[in-house]
This record gives C-alpha cells, sequence and structure tokens, in this order.
C-alpha cells in the first residue's frame, strides 16, 4: 500500500466490483465526491473526507454517516470546477502518493468527458478506472511500462498538439510525430514486452483496455 494512497470516488455509475473492491482495500484515504457519498453507505465503503458544494447529498445522508463514522464534510462552492476535480485537487494538495479514481460513468456524456479533461488540469499520477479500461495522462517524463499482455489494446489521445512522440513496443511505432486531437491514436496494440511512450511537449491522455 503507497504511504498516501487516496480513492477519489465520483457521482457516477461504479464498474464491477472485481474492479472496485481492490482499489478500496489497496487505499488508507477514500474521499466521496459530494452524491457518491450515498452509493459508498449502500456499499459499505467507510469513506474518510466527503467533498463538494453537497448539492446532491441529503440532510439525512449527511447525518447517517456522521453518525456511523468520522467523516470530514468539505464543502467547495464554485461552478468553474466539477466535484471530481476540486476532489483530486484537494487530494493533491493533501499530499497524495497515489490517487484511483471511479465512479465516472453512465448519465450524461459531458459529464464523462469532463471527468477525464480533470486529469489535464490538475496534472498527476492519478487514474481513472472504468468498466472497459484505464485512463491516466502521460507523464512529462513519459511513460514505460512492460507488464503488459500482449496484443493489449491502448488509445492515446492528445489536448492540443504533442509533439515529438515516440512509441516503441505496439503495433504502430512512432518516432518524433506530432499528435493533434482528433482519431489519429484510437486504438493502437501492444507487441513487445515493454509498451514506452515519450513526447516532448503538450498533453496526452492514454486509454489502455483491461
Amino acid at each position: 500500500m503507497a504511504e498516501h494512497s487516496y480513492l477519489i470516488v465520483a457521482n457516477g455509475h461504479w464498474p464491477d466490483e472485481e474492479i472496485w473492491r481492490p482499489l478500496v482495500k489497496s487505499a488508507n484515504h477514500v474521499v466521496a465526491c459530494d452524491g457518491a457519498a450515498h452509493q459508498c453507505l449502500e456499499n459499505h465503503v467507510i469513506m474518510q473526507t466527503v467533498i463538494g458544494d453537497m448539492d446532491s447529498l441529503s440532510k439525512e445522508t449527511q447525518i447517517q454517516i456522521q453518525t456511523d463514522s468520522k467523516v470530514e464534510f468539505l464543502r467547495r462552492e464554485g461552478q468553474d470546477e466539477n466535484d471530481l476535480l476540486k476532489a483530486l485537487r484537494w487530494s493533491i494538495d493533501n499530499g497524495a502518493s497515489s490517487v484511483d479514481i471511479f465512479g465516472i460513468e453512465g448519465g450524461d456524456l459531458a459529464h464523462q468527458f469532463a471527468a477525464i479533461l480533470a486529469l489535464c488540469e490538475a496534472p498527476s499520477n492519478a487514474r481513472l478506472h472504468t468498466s472497459k479500461c484505464t485512463i491516466e495522462l502521460v507523464p512529462k517524463g513519459g511513460y514505460k511500462n512492460c507488464s503488459i499482455e500482449k496484443n493489449t489494446v491502448f488509445s492515446l489521445f492528445s489536448i492540443g498538439d504533442v509533439n515529438g512522440l515516440e512509441i516503441t513496443g505496439a503495433k504502430w511505432n512512432l518516432k518524433n510525430e506530432t499528435l493533434r486531437a482528433g482519431t489519429q491514436g484510437l486504438h493502437n496494440q501492444t507487441k513487445d514486452e515493454c509498451l514506452e511512450i515519450n513526447f516532448s511537449s503538450g498533453q496526452l491522455l492514454l486509454f489502455l483496455d483491461r
């Protein structure tokens, strides 16, 4: 377990229990985004913090949560940031060494897209977990993973232009290319023991299939 391993639960659909249960067990601090506290309560997930504008959380639920455990409620007003981004910034500011996130699926597609873009607004090693894949912001220092099974499908999407992109260990490798926002990076595939991704500038999102 990481020394400061944080788990953020967003107020959307949860993936299968075989995905979320290990994340709960490995975290030493669980943060619920506003109404996600309802689902944590229903699934017997112990929270340490609830954060958001509290517009999706009834007073009755707040009282029930506080009766059963010691939970810190952090009201964060403002519409410029969604509750997930507020929770992510707070976790980083509180020294999280790793951040896992689930509960972004279902409902309004714009909310799901905003949840993914939160990774770019608060750059960190945070990883989103969905039913089909994980999503993370590729760090400036590059990405290397030698534990991915061969033939695993992955996609790369740029936020703006990504320059000097190099990919090795894939079906379609790249060397010193520019990736622009669009569909070019959709559905590549691992071919070697190690997948390595490097770039010189920009922001790059990695979608890695399960």
